[in-house]
């Protein structure tokens, strides 16, 4: 997201607890940054994308400039957008997650909000100690070379 001419980036991570109803606290320091809306839609990764709307429109432009005509494009289309929605913050700074993001990110009691550049990515805490291992058990070192 752009603000004051700098481009803002996400980074950290916060434990937060989503309630029976589906609400959920972003992180104030992640707030602060998406302004009034976020846009959460699900991730290739298991977890659930959380953009502002400049980030999101920037986003837009990006998958309107793919080739429609190739399967690949129209299959990522329909699968960031069949599940997007544009969220506004409560008095309490909480977003209230329709039930199939909860359902497609596997999201629990238990979440952990990471930054991820100029997006979120809002995890189960199974999954992000899942991925965390990951992370511990590669050679990043190796891994940086071969980029």
């Amino acid at each position: 997201m752009w603000k004051g001419g700098e481009k803002s980036m996400f980074s950290g991570q916060y434990q937060h607890n989503l309630d029976a109803k589906g609400r959920i606290a972003v992180p104030a320091k992640f707030r602060n940054e998406l302004g009034d809306i976020a846009v959460v839609t699900r991730h290739v990764d298991g977890c659930l994308s959380i953009f502002s709307q400049q980030t999101w429109e920037i986003e837009e432009k990006r998958l309107y400039s793919l080739d429609r005509n190739k399967k690949a494009v129209r299959l990522l289309i329909d699968f960031k957008l069949s599940k997007l929605y544009k969220l506004n913050f409560d008095a309490q700074g909480r977003i209230n997650l329709p039930t199939e993001l909860i359902e497609v990110a596997d999201l629990e009691k238990e979440c952990v909000f990471t930054g991820a550049l100029d997006e979120i990515k809002l995890w189960s805490k199974e999954a992000w100690d899942n991925r965390e291992q990951q992370i511990e058990n590669i050679d990043m070192a190796e891994m940086i070379e071969d980029l």
